[in-house]
């Protein structure tokens, strides 16, 4: 039986990967110019409508600039990584979004009792009082290149939680749907800037004092709770957050009548 089909709402999406993919493979960086339309559809085999769809994707994420009469250019390096705060996706999907390989290079985990885990984590997490807490830290890797040191708290209360670090090499949110029938929902976001010190710039491959961008999180599952509490340090030149902010307008506050 065939599947229903989801390329037409899939498809600009596959073909702006696949444009971003090409982009990195030509070794492109920001000012170059695309070839034409018609050799990209040639290229990706698409229409040149799928093509232009996906273009103009592209041009609203600011990944490109698109100039009338003139051409195509690169508008950001390709080996960023942007990522939306509107949206609450692993690191694992963040990536493969945009036609980049995701893995990683270390990983390794403790098991916490609650004196033992930060604060922090003792306020966030939703648990009983004396379940443990598992400390999971990760250095991932896009196409090979560090870019992330991840330090995520679990709740030791979730059912089928594996010990072996092996098990979380890919994606955290995808583990924990697939072995732990825990699905992420939502997540509470905070960013600041620091600099790296000594053992996020072994980690990392970067020099002591770089800036780093941190995003601190509480993960919270589809029933409302609290399960992972994280603290992801990017390289920020390997990193960029796009948010939008909105102010609501002036009817937006009603006298009631």
């Amino acid at each position: 039986m065939l599947k229903p089909a989801r390329t037409e709402s899939d498809l600009p999406t596959q073909i702006a990967q696949s444009l971003l993919a090409y982009i990195r493979s030509e070794e492109m960086h920001p000012g170059d110019k695309l070839p034409s339309q018609t050799i990209l559809a040639e290229h990706l085999h698409v229409s040149r409508t799928s093509l232009r769809e996906a273009l103009a994707r592209l041009q609203t994420e600011g990944l490109i600039r698109q100039v009338h009469g003139v051409g195509t250019f690169v508008a950001q390096d390709p080996h960023t990584i942007h990522s939306s705060a509107q949206l609450s996706l692993s690191i694992t999907e963040m990536l493969q979004s945009q036609g980049i390989q995701p893995d990683t290079s270390e990983v390794n985990i403790t098991i916490l009792t609650q004196a033992e885990a930060p604060p922090d984590v003792v306020r966030c997490l939703d648990r009983e009082q004396d379940e443990k807490v598992f400390c999971l830290r990760r250095v991932r890797t896009a196409d090979g290149t560090p870019f992330a040191f991840v330090v995520a708290y679990i709740t030791g209360g979730i059912p089928n939680l594996s010990s072996d670090p092996e098990a979380y090499r890919g994606s955290l949110y995808a583990y924990l749907e697939e072995n732990c029938r825990e699905f992420i929902q939502e997540a509470d976001s905070e960013i600041e800037a620091r600099i790296t010190d000594k053992e996020l710039a072994e980690r990392l491959g970067i020099p002591v004092g770089a800036p780093l961008l941190t995003l601190r999180q509480c993960h919270y599952n589809a029933e409302g709770r609290a399960i992972i509490h994280s603290t992801d340090n990017f390289v920020q030149n390997r990193m960029r957050l796009k948010i939008r902010r909105k102010r609501y307008g002036q009817n937006f506050f009603q006298e009631e009548t």
